[in-house]
């Protein structure tokens, strides 16, 4: 158990799987008191940011930190860089990566029947541009109706819409490479941070600015 700085504020940290994850329960409880549980929880499956579950051994080791109430019974951990990616997105502070102009990320989504494209980020700048660029039919589209856009292969298979998730194209969208280099992955969560409501900003962004 150790203490990490996050925005300038001390968060618990626990090493899991090789990697150091933040408590947070105790992220939603201090940097983010402002914003309700159903904001907090709807902005990170947005990005993308999977919760890893403690052992009951580690959540008790959490309790003794003071990150965790007694009466608590499970806790969500995140990565720092996913603590950062979340904060930052209702912190207003999100800041478009350095790409070269005409740079383009091999981008697919399986609803449907499916469909590849190449996301512009130079072309992105509003939640509304036309920035994906189908390669079968070389026709542009907005991020959430690309993932309304498919052509049926002859080795497509038909996957039923996640209705309810159906508009968040930051959860259908993916790079089409299986196993993209980390700083490929990190700039595509960069661009996907951008444009997704975190319009009230706190004092703390400038804490969050500067702990980068």
């Amino acid at each position: 158990v150790r203490s990490v700085v996050l925005c300038g504020v001390p968060i618990i940290s626990l090493m899991m799987e090789g990697k150091d994850r933040l408590c947070l329960a105790q992220i939603s409880n201090t940097l983010l008191k402002s914003f309700s549980y159903n904001e907090i929880h709807n902005r990170r499956v947005a990005l993308g940011i999977t919760c890893v579950q403690c052992t009951p051994v580690q959540l008790e080791l959490l309790r003794r930190a003071g990150a965790m109430p007694i009466s608590s019974r499970r806790c969500g951990m995140i990565t720092k860089r996913e603590a950062e990616r979340l904060c930052k997105s209702f912190f207003g502070d999100t800041t478009p990566p350095k790409l070269p102009e005409n740079f383009a990320f091999e981008v697919a989504h399986e609803c449907s029947w499916g469909c590849r494209g190449r996301f512009y980020p130079s072309r992105y700048n509003s939640s509304r541009a036309k920035c994906v660029k189908c390669i079968f039919c070389n026709i542009f589209f907005s991020p959430n109706k690309f993932i309304f856009h498919c052509h049926r292969m002859p080795d497509s298979k038909y996957k039923h819409p996640d209705a309810a998730n159906f508009n968040a194209w930051r959860r259908h969208l993916k790079l089409a490479a299986d196993q993209p280099p980390n700083d490929l992955l990190y700039a595509w969560e960069d661009v996907k941070a951008m444009f997704n409501g975190g319009n009230r900003k706190r004092a703390l962004s400038n804490a969050c600015s500067s702990a980068s």
